[in-house]
């Protein structure tokens, strides 16, 4: 009875291991995109503090790929500009 739980938990943890970060990275371009469209539309800089949450991206800037993701969830989709 353990052994068919140890089996089955083990494609669990690598569907997690393998969907979370799939799930991180297209989540950063929408996020991003509306934490700064909401600063616009609201002229509050705390919405400015998601970028903490993908700082390890952003920092990858170097993967062009990554970068035009999310710079077109912010300009194409939302509408917007990010700081600066």
């Amino acid at each position: 009875m353990d052994e068919s739980k140890e089996a089955k938990r083990l494609p669990t943890a690598i569907v997690i291991v393998v969907a979370l970060p799939i799930l991180y990275l297209l989540s950063s371009g929408p996020v991003i995109g509306l934490a700064f469209w909401l600063r616009n539309a609201t002229g509050w800089d705390g919405f400015y503090y998601i970028v903490l949450l993908y700082y390890p991206l952003i920092r990858l800037d170097h993967l062009n790929v990554i970068s035009q993701y999310i710079q077109w969830w912010i300009e194409d989709v939302f509408h917007t500009v990010g700081p600066g």
